[in-house]
C-alpha cells in the first residue's frame, strides 16, 4: 500500500490530503489569505490522527509550487522538504496551474485554459490538453491575450480568476458555457495523483521543487543599502 501526503498553500487556502493507492482517505481545506505556515502542520497532524496514519509511513510528499502567493509557495515548498527529510520519502512539486487543469480534465473539452488570480489586473494562465498535459508555457497574461487564447482554442476555462474575467472581459462572441465554476484552486488529492505520475514516470523528485513564481518579487533591495521597500 502506497500513501501520499499532499498539500497546497499557493492560494487563499491551506489544504491537505492523504491518498492511499489512488483513493483519498482524508482531506481538509481552510480558507485563509495568510498564516499558512502556522496552519499546515496542525492540519497534517489532524489528518494523520483521524485516519490512524503514521507520518513516518508516508511514501511520497506532494506540494504545489505555484504560481500563486509568494509567501504561500515558499511555505509549501519548505514544508515539503521538511516532511521529506523527516519521513525519508521523496518530495515532488506540481504546478498549481496543472493541478487545476487536472481537476477539469473531464469537463468535456479537448483543451483546458487555467486562469489564476495574480491580485493585479493581469492573470496567471496556461493552456492544457484534455489529460492536463501542457500545450504551452505558463505565463502572466493580460485580458486581451487570454481572449485570443479562448477564441483560438475554444477551451473550458477554469481557475480562481474566472469570475473576475467573466465579469470584466467576456465579449459577445464568447460562449458563457465554456467558463466552469467550482474548479478554482488546486485539489490536494489531484496534486497527489499528479505527483505520483511525475515520480513514477520520470523518476525525479527534488528537482521539481523549484518555485514557479512567473514574476519578480515585489520587495526590492535598495541599491544604496537601507531598509526594504515594497
Amino acid at each position: 500500500m502506497s500513501t501520499t501526503l499532499s498539500f497546497d498553500t499557493s492560494a487563499d487556502y491551506c489544504a491537505a490530503a492523504l491518498v492511499q493507492d489512488g483513493t483519498t482517505i482524508a482531506a481538509q481545506s481552510l480558507a485563509m489569505s495568510r498564516g499558512h505556515a502556522e496552519a499546515l502542520v496542525p492540519l497534517v497532524r489532524e489528518l494523520c490522527a483521524s485516519t490512524g496514519t503514521d507520518l513516518s509511513g508516508v511514501d511520497l510528499v506532494a506540494v504545489t509550487v505555484g504560481p500563486g502567493s509568494f509567501t504561500g509557495v515558499r511555505t509549501g515548498i519548505a514544508a515539503a522538504r521538511g516532511f521529506a527529510l523527516a519521513t525519508g520519502a521523496p518530495a515532488v512539486g506540481v504546478s498549481s496551474l496543472r493541478a487545476v487543469a487536472y481537476s477539469a480534465r473531464q469537463a468535456g473539452s479537448p483543451s483546458v485554459l487555467v486562469v489564476l488570480d495574480t491580485r493585479r489586473a493581469d492573470f496567471f494562465a496556461q493552456l492544457f490538453d484534455s489529460d492536463a498535459e501542457p500545450c504551452g508555457d505558463p505565463a502572466v497574461l493580460d485580458a486581451g491575450a487570454i481572449q485570443d487564447l479562448i477564441r483560438m482554442n475554444a477551451p473550458v476555462v477554469v481557475g480562481n480568476a474566472v469570475a473576475r474575467f467573466r465579469s470584466e472581459h467576456v465579449g459577445p462572441d464568447m460562449d458563457e458555457g465554456m467558463f466552469a465554476s467550482g474548479l478554482g484552486v488546486p485539489d490536494p488529492a489531484d496534486v497527489a495523483l499528479l505527483a505520483e505520475r511525475i515520480l513514477y514516470t520520470n523518476r525525479v523528485a527534488s528537482d521539481t521543487l523549484s518555485p514557479l513564481y512567473l514574476r519578480a518579487p515585489e520587495a526590492k533591495i535598495p541599491t544604496g543599502g537601507g531598509r526594504l521597500k515594497f
